[in-house]
């Protein structure tokens, strides 16, 4: 079975028995989503990564009326994983450890075609990313895996906000190139 065709299987139990529903969405992406967390929050703190977790599913849960069923549902509940653990954070006062570009998404099923492809893709991706200079490299997790803002990023390495969104968008473009040049079809 095609993983969108899962997802909207899902999500359907989802709205109709959100108990079953939820159980079933946390066995399927519960790693994945513990592993952006963790990454954002920091594995040592354990309460605020699990509190984020079930923020995390319940949003999903919530929310299913905002979700597209052409789109995969893992990259909707990642993008929540990701916003909700930001918020946590924001509200623990803290800076998020570095994402780590090696971490692996575990828990997502799909046919072993589209599987190979999407790590291959990804892998890809985290190569492209790991070889940007300095200080692009940060810059560009800071602002897509992290979420921070351009000002937040520009305050914090002591650069002016239009240098980092020139940075971003040169970056974009660098990776795009990059890709393409690897075979990722963008």
């Amino acid at each position: 079975m095609a993983p969108r065709h899962n997802d909207r299987q899902l999500a359907l139990l989802l709205k109709n028995d959100p108990a079953r529903g939820l159980e079933a969405a946390l066995d399927r992406y519960g790693g994945a989503v513990k592993v952006i967390c963790a990454a954002i929050l920091g594995a040592e703190n354990r309460q605020e990564v699990e509190e984020a977790i079930s923020d995390s599913f319940v949003a999903l849960w919530k929310g299913l009326d905002k979700y597209d069923p052409e789109q995969p549902l893992s990259s909707w509940l990642y993008g929540i994983a990701r916003r909700t653990a930001m918020n946590r954070r924001k509200q623990m006062g803290r800076t998020a450890p570095a994402l780590e570009l090696t971490e692996e998404l575990p828990g997502e099923e799909a046919d072993l075609t589209d599987q190979a492809a999407a790590q291959e893709n990804a892998r890809l991706l985290r190569q492209a990313v790991t070889e940007l200079p300095p200080p692009d490299k940060e810059i560009f997790i800071r602002r897509y895996y992290l979420y921070e803002t351009v000002n937040g990023i520009a305050a914090r390495l002591g650069l002016p906000p239009k240098t980092v969104e020139n940075k971003l968008c040169r970056g974009r473009q660098r990776l795009r190139r990059t890709l393409m040049e690897r075979g990722v079809i963008l």
